[in-house]
């Protein structure tokens, strides 16, 4: 009887553990499991295997019970080993991206003054009580030191522009040939000053300006071209899109009623003049936010590293198990595209958008583009349905040789991705100055 029981309880404990996977797909339905590769991967094969190692449990004899609960905890044991391994191995990456400082460090950042740690517009905005899109904060802070990341042995920060964005304040000394919007991936994640995206576009004699700032999704990106691209009149726009989250960044900004109204043909997207007195709540704000050491609380509470590490995230990753989110079509996001290239056209400026993949897509023995390609066809399909070109960086990573090497241990891009991406974009503008009439389609 303690054999049969002994038995029960290590094949119940691992068909437990497999079975969490359908409950959380069923919870989260829409997301993980209303499409069928989806269902087949979140709901139908865990359910199965956790369903037999129950019934295993219950109804083999026990010796075979015992053997294969044995065997099957071993596997999950040496899973979630392995799982560890990569965790301990990533805590200093994501202490990094969370701006944690060592006592040097934040001895340094004392002195100087002039300095703020990472931010989001929209975690600024909702923290200074913002509630009109005319007033409210779309950049970051003049001429301020501005920390992208930490590592052990030093700070990677930019000097803000005049206008609170990461490029030399020369740039606009003379016409704009380009104006990038996105988030950290234009802001230039954890690189150096010289080695982002954007000046290595300027590197290869390019007028271009970056409008990047961590966190932004699709909605304040088109109220950031609001407030700006009339006074720069830049010859091309491009907004970056990136799949790990921008979808989700664009549905959380959809809830924020005064950034909905960027959407509006008669919006009113304000001036920094209108905006100062948010900029100095939110100035005051991230100050005390800055003073603050980041605590391993931060990095539990701030990051879903718990949650991953119960999902052995990492490790499936690595074997190209983790399917993204699915992503539902929302027709703002046709509305948000018109809208940016209705503007952009005002001054007679032409509207790109590229498309930027996750790292994801290029790790794994059994990743599989079909997968993350759900979100990418919702995407383009929004953007041909209103004209507009498409610079799919996907397609042209997917030719290189070494394609995971194009991404930093952060999954932004390194130095090497941020050079690749700016070859691209400088071939896909040369394109665009043979044929200037050409403005849909391009891949």
């Amino acid at each position: 009887m303690k054999m049969r029981h002994f038995g029960l309880l290590l094949c119940g404990l691992l068909g437990l553990y497999l079975l969490l996977s359908p409950i959380y797909a069923f919870v989260h339905f829409q997301q993980f499991a209303s499409l069928p590769e989806h269902f087949m991967r979140y709901v139908m094969i865990p359910g199965l295997l956790g369903s037999a190692f129950v019934a295993v449990g219950l109804l083999a004899k026990p010796r075979f019970s015992i053997m294969i609960g044995t065997c099957g905890l071993s596997v999950l044991a040496g899973m979630f080993l392995f799982e560890a391994l990569l965790t301990v191995k990533s805590v200093s990456v994501r202490f990094g991206m969370l701006g944690q400082l060592s006592e040097g460090q934040a001895e340094t950042l004392r002195r100087t003054t002039n300095a703020v740690a990472g931010f989001t517009l929209r975690g600024l905005n909702r923290l200074s009580g913002t509630d009109n899109l005319s007033e409210a904060l779309l950049s970051g802070f003049p001429s301020t030191q501005v920390v992208l990341c930490t590592s052990q042995s030093d700070i990677v920060s930019y000097t803000a522009d005049r206008y609170g964005f990461n490029n030399p304040d020369q740039v606009y000394n003379s016409n704009l040939d380009l104006m990038l919007l996105g988030d950290s991936f234009v802001e230039g994640f954890c690189l150096p000053p010289g080695e982002d995206l954007v000046s290595q576009l300027r590197n290869d004699g390019l007028a271009a300006a970056s409008l990047g700032i961590r966190g932004n999704g699709p909605l304040l990106e088109l109220a950031t071209l609001g407030r700006f691209g009339e006074n720069f009149r830049p010859r091309h726009v491009m907004m970056a899109f990136f799949e790990g989250n921008d979808w989700e960044n664009f549905e959380k900004e959809l809830t924020v009623p005064w950034l909905r109204t960027a959407l509006s043909s008669d919006a009113n997207y304000g001036s920094q003049s209108a905006a100062q007195e948010t900029m100095r709540v939110a100035r005051m704000v991230l100050t005390e936010k800055t003073k603050k050491p980041v605590t391993i609380t931060d990095l539990l509470t701030k990051t879903a590293m718990l949650r991953n590490f119960v999902a052995l995230q990492q490790t499936f990753t690595r074997l190209g198990l983790i399917y993204p989110k699915i992503a539902h079509p929302m027709p703002e996001f046709r509305e948000t595209l018109r809208r940016a290239r209705t503007l952009t056209e005002s001054w007679g400026g032409t509207f790109t958008l590229v498309y930027v993949p996750r790292v994801d897509r290029f790790v794994g023995p059994f990743t599989s583009d079909r997968i993350f390609d759900q979100l990418k066809t919702v995407v383009l399909d929004a953007a041909e349905a209103e004209g507009i070109a498409v610079l799919d960086l996907h397609h042209a990573l997917r030719s290189h040789p070494e394609s995971a090497r194009m991404y930093a241990p952060d999954n932004h891009f390194s130095r090497d991705g941020a050079s690749f991406a700016a070859d691209v974009i400088m071939r896909h503008l040369a394109t665009i100055e043979r044929s200037p009439k050409k403005t849909a389609g391009i891949k």
